[in-house]
């Protein structure tokens, strides 16, 4: 499993989406609405407060991809959030194909 943005750096969060590949032998099924952002502030990261959640299962097959733009993850966590320029991160836990734990994609993108 891995997420990458595309493209890595961009002017609005709608035009960045973010996709999680599956790349396992094992179809994954998790909360779709269960992201993390953090912002880049100075040498710190802080976190975009989470003002609602939602509940829900995804499942993306093996070899395949689900993306989502860095608005609608950002509406996930808070719709009244704005994203300004800056470094910013995003994460989501997913199962791992190899046990019975959690593994946590995380990537890292811009907005000017």
């Amino acid at each position: 499993m891995y997420l990458l943005p595309t493209p890595t750096v961009a002017d609005a969060p709608d035009s960045l989406e973010l996709t999680l590949t599956n790349e396992s032998g094992t179809d994954l099924s998790f909360n779709p609405y269960s992201w993390s952002v953090w912002k880049k502030s100075g040498s710190s990261w802080s976190q975009i407060e989470q003002k609602s959640s939602g509940d829900g299962k995804l499942t993306v097959a093996a070899g395949d991809s689900e993306k989502w733009t860095v608005e609608t993850v950002v509406g996930y966590i808070n719709e009244s959030a704005t994203l300004d320029s800056g470094a910013y991160s995003a994460a989501i836990n997913v199962p791992n194909p190899d046990g019975d734990d959690w593994i946590t994609c995380l990537v890292v993108f811009g907005l000017r």
